[in-house]
C-alpha cells in the first residue's frame, strides 16, 4: 500500500508543497548555469532532478532530458550496491555508460537528501563536460574502435564521502582532462547545486513536515502514472513498428538497422528492439541505459505534453533489447557517440512508434509527430586557440534544428528540439572570445524542413572559418547524413538530411578585408568537399566548415496546403518559388499571392502524375461504403467488408485490399527519387522512398525510406484484427 494510500494530504498543501519542488529543481538548475564557465553548459547541455527516496524521478528540469531518466537507473544503482551505506554529504559520481550513463562525457552526480536522520530523497545533476581524455580533443573519438581509447570512464563511486571531497578520485578524474580547470568548476557547480536544492528542501521539510513532502512526491508520481495508464487504455492494442538506420562507423559508411516495435496492451507497453544490427565496431553505439533514457524522452514528450514529469510516465513502460546490438552496447565497445547516433535514432523511433499508435484515437491524434530530432551535427573543436592556449568546444547551435509537424500546426523553426527542451545557443561573440573561429553566418537554411499539410521547421546552417591558430582539429559526427531520420507522417515528406561542408585553404580573410560577402561555400576560394557523417578533420587558418541540420518531417499531403501560407512563406523568405511550384504546386504571383486557377491545374497535374507512376497497382479499384472499424490518421479506414477485414483509402473510400498482416502489402506506391521531396535531402543507394497513393485521387498516404534487403516495415498490427 501506497503513502498516499493510507494518509490524504489536503489538495491546497498538495498544491503548495508540488509547485516548492519544482522551484527548488529550478533552482538547483539555475546554480549550475551561474556556477560554471562552461559554454556547453551555459547551451543548456545539463540537467537537474529530485528523486524520490527509492529512486523514482519525482521531478525534472526542462534541458538535456536524456539522461533524466537515465539518472534515475543511477540512483536506484546506488541504492542497490550500497543498500545501507548512504549517509547525508554523500554524492556519487559516475558516468559510465555501461552501468547507468549515455556516453562519458556526461557525468552526472547524484546525493542523498537526509532530514531528522531519515531518506527524504535524492537531487541529481549531470552536464557535459568538455575533455575527459581519449584520443581526440572533446572525448568525441570518431574512429575508435574500443571504449578504452575513448574519454575516461569513471565507476560508480562517492566524489564526496559525508561532506568531504574524495581527493584521489577528484584529481584522477582532472589528471585524464586536456581541460583540468573547467572540469573541475563544473564538478564544482554540481556541487553547489546540490548543496542549494538540498537547503531548500531542508527548509521544505521544517515548513510542511516530512510526511507531507514524502506524500506529496508518492502522490504526484502515483496521480501520473493512474493518468499514463488511463491513457493507454483508450488505444488500441496492437504492435506498432519504426525502423531506422545509423549511417556510418567512423571507418565507412555502413548502415546499422536500428528497430522498434512497440507492443501495447491494456494499460502497459513495450518497446522491442530484438531486431537491431550487433555491436557496431566503430563509432555510434548506445548503451541500454542510454536507450532507456531515449525512450524516456519520447515518453515524456507525448504523454509528458498534459501529465507531470515523473517516473509514473515510465511505470507502464518497458523494453526488451537483447544484449549486444548497437543500442545495447557492452564492453569494450566503443560508446562516445552513443548520445548522438544510436540512443538518437532509438528516441526518434520510439517517437515514431507512439505516433502510428496515436493516430488511431479521434482523441489523441493531435498527440502525433513524427521523429522529431533528426540529428545532432557534432561540432567539436580543439587545441591551440588564438592566445596559444588549450582549448576543447562543441558549438551548441546545432539545437537550432527543425521540430516535426504537428496534425494540426507546423513544426517549430530553429528549435524544434524535444531531447534539450528548455535548449539554446551561445551568443556568437562568445565563441569568438576564446576560440581561434569565427561566424561566416548563422541562418535558417530554406525548404530544410520536410514539406506537408503542415511542414515541419527549418533548421539553421552555421559556417566557422579557423583563423590564428594551426593547431585545430574539428570532429565531425552527424546522423542522417544519408538517411533522413526526420521521416514525415500520413503523406507528409521527409525533412532535410544533415550534413558538413569544409573549404581548405580559403583566403576569405583577405577577401572579407576588401569587402566582399560570402554568402555560400561555393563563394570561397579553394578546395570544396564534403566529408562523412563521422570524421576528424585537421583544420588550418583559412579553413570552413559548414553545419547543416538535418529536420523534421511533414504531416500530411503537401499538395494539400494552403496556398496561401505557401505564398506567405516564398514572400518571407522561408520557402522558393521552385518549391512552391513543384512540390506544393502553388503558382506564386509576385505580388506575394499566388494564382489560384494556375495552382488548380499544377495539381490536378502533380496528382495524375503519381497515379501514372505507380507500382503494385490493381486494375480496378472498387468504391464501397463500408463499416468503419478504424481509421488511421485522415488517410486509411480499416473495414469490414463482409467476413473480410479491408484497408480503404480515406479520401476516394477505394478499396486497396485485405488488411493482411501489413497494409503496405496492398498499397499501391511510387518511388520517387530524392531531389522530387525537397531541395535538401539525401537517400543512400542502398535505400528507396516509397511514397503510397490514394490510386484514385492521387492522394498522398504514406512516405518513408525502404531498406532493399530488408522486409516491409509493419506501421501496425492490431491485436484483435491480425492476430
Amino acid at each position: 500500500m501506497s503513502r498516499t494510500e493510507k494518509r490524504v494530504l489536503d489538495p491546497v498543501s498538495y498544491e503548495v508543497i508540488s509547485h516548492r519542488l519544482r522551484s527548488i529543481n529550478d533552482e538547483g538548475s539555475t546554480t549550475i548555469v551561474h556556477a560554471s564557465g562552461s559554454p556547453v553548459v551555459h547551451a543548456t547541455d545539463y540537467n537537474f532532478a529530485v528523486y524520490a527516496a527509492n529512486g523514482d524521478l519525482a521531478v525534472s528540469g526542462v534541458f538535456y532530458m536524456l539522461p533524466v531518466f537515465t539518472m534515475q537507473v543511477f540512483v536506484k544503482e546506488v541504492i542497490r550496491r550500497f543498500e545501507d551505506d548512504v549517509n547525508p554529504g554523500d554524492v556519487f559520481i559516475t558516468n559510465d555508460p555501461f552501468v547507468a550513463g549515455i556516453h562519458q562525457s556526461d557525468v552526472q552526480f547524484v546525493s542523498p537528501f537526509f532530514y531528522d536522520g531519515q531518506l527524504i530523497a535524492w537531487t541529481g545533476c549531470m552536464a557535459h563536460v568538455m575533455d575527459l581524455g581519449g584520443m581526440n580533443p572533446g572525448s568525441w573519438c570518431p574512429t575508435a574502435t574500443e571504449v578504452y581509447q575513448e574519454g575516461t570512464r569513471v565507476p560508480l563511486n562517492r566524489i564526496v564521502d559525508g561532506g568531504k571531497v574524495n581527493r584521489a578520485l577528484w584529481d584522477t578524474i582532472l589528471a585524464n582532462s586536456r581541460m583540468p580547470s573547467m572540469v573541475a568548476n563544473d564538478f564544482s557547480a554540481f556541487l553547489s547545486a546540490h548543496r542549494v536544492a538540498q537547503g531548500r528542501l531542508t527548509e521544505t521539510c521544517e515548513q510542511y513536515g516530512t510526511e507531507a513532502v514524502l506524500d506529496t512526491v508518492d502522490r504526484t508520481i502515483d496521480l501520473t502514472e493512474d493518468r499514463t495508464r488511463e491513457w493507454l487504455r483508450d488505444l488500441p492494442d496492437g504492435d506498432f513498428q519504426t525502423a531506422g538506420y545509423i549511417d556510418h562507423d567512423g571507418h565507412a559508411n555502413n548502415l546499422y538497422r536500428v528497430d522498434c516495435t512497440l507492443r501495447k496492451r491494456d494499460d502497459e507497453i513495450v518497446f522491442d528492439f530484438s531486431g537491431s544490427s550487433p555491436t557496431i565496431a566503430g563509432t555510434g553505439n548506445a548503451s541500454r541505459s542510454g536507450t532507456y533514457g531515449a525512450v524516456g524522452c519520447a515518453v515524456l514528450g507525448v504523454f509528458g505534453s498534459v501529465l507531470p514529469w515523473n517516473a509514473g510516465l515510465m511505470r507502464p513502460v518497458s523494453l526488451e533489447i537483447p544484449p549486444g546490438t548497437c543500442v545495447s552496447a557492452e564492453e569494450p565497445a566503443p560508446i562516445s557517440a552513443g548520445s548522438v547516433s544510436g540512443a538518437w535514432v532509438a528516441l526518434s523511433l520510439a517517437a515514431g512508434c507512439l505516433a502510428k499508435m496515436l493516430a488511431f484515437s479521434a482523441r489523441y491524434e493531435d498527440f502525433a509527430f513524427g521523429p522529431p530530432d533528426g540529428s545532432w551535427v557534432l561540432s567539436q573543436f580543439g587545441g591551440l586557440n588564438q592566445y596559444g592556449e588549450p582549448f576543447a568546444t562543441m558549438i551548441m547551435d546545432s539545437l537550432g534544428w527543425g521540430g516535426p509537424a504537428f496534425r494540426h500546426r507546423d513544426g517549430v523553426s530553429s528549435g524544434g528540439s524535444l531531447i534539450v527542451l528548455g535548449g539554446g545557443s551561445n551568443d556568437v561573440e562568445l565563441h569568438e572570445n576564446h576560440q581561434p573561429l569565427l561566424y561566416l553566418w548563422r541562418r535558417e537554411v530554406k525548404d530544410s524542413g520536410g514539406a506537408g499539410r503542415h511542414r515541419g521547421g527549418n533548421g539553421i546552417e552555421f559556417a566557422l572559418a579557423v583563423h590564428d591558430s594551426d593547431t585545430v582539429t574539428a570532429t565531425c559526427i552527424a546522423q542522417g547524413v544519408v538517411i533522413p531520420t526526420g521521416v514525415g507522417l500520413f503523406g507528409g515528406y521527409p525533412g532535410g538530411t544533415s550534413r558538413y561542408e569544409i573549404v581548405t585553404g580559403a583566403d576569405w580573410r583577405a577577401e572579407m578585408a576588401a569587402g566582399k560577402v560570402h554568402e555560400t561555400m561555393h563563394d570561397l576560394p579553394g578546395e570544396y568537399r564534403v566529408p562523412s557523417a563521422k570524421e576528424t578533420v585537421p583544420m588550418s587558418p583559412g579553413d570552413v566548415i559548414n553545419n547543416v541540420t538535418q529536420n523534421g518531417g511533414g504531416y500530411g499531403d503537401a499538395l494539400e496546403r494552403d496556398p496561401a501560407l505557401v505564398a506567405t512563406n516564398v514572400h518571407e523568405g522561408s520557402s522558393d518559388c521552385a518549391v512552391a511550384r513543384d512540390i506544393y504546386g502553388v503558382i506564386v504571383t509576385g505580388e506575394g499571392g499566388y494564382d489560384a486557377a494556375a495552382t488548380d491545374a499544377r495539381r490536378h497535374a502533380l496528382r495524375q502524375a503519381r497515379v501514372a507512376d505507380l507500382r503494385n497497382r490493381r486494375h480496378h479499384y472498387e468504391v464501397k461504403d463500408l463499416e468503419v472499424l478504424y481509421r488511421w490518421g485522415d488517410v486509411l479506414n480499416i473495414c469490414r467488408d463482409g467476413d473480410e477485414i479491408v484497408v480503404q483509402a480515406a479520401q476516394s473510400k477505394a478499396v486497396l485490399g485485405p488488411l493482411g498482416q501489413n497494409w503496405r502489402e496492398a498499397a499501391p506506391y511510387r518511388v520517387p527519387t530524392a531531389a522530387e521531396l525537397g531541395p535538401q535531402i539525401v537517400l543512400d543507394e542502398r535505400l528507396e522512398f516509397r511514397h503510397y497513393i490514394d490510386p484514385l485521387t492521387g492522394r498522398s498516404l504514406w512516405l518513408d525510406f525502404q531498406h532493399l534487403a530488408a522486409p516491409l516495415t509493419v506501421d501496425f498490427r492490431l491485436t484483435h484484427l491480425q492476430g
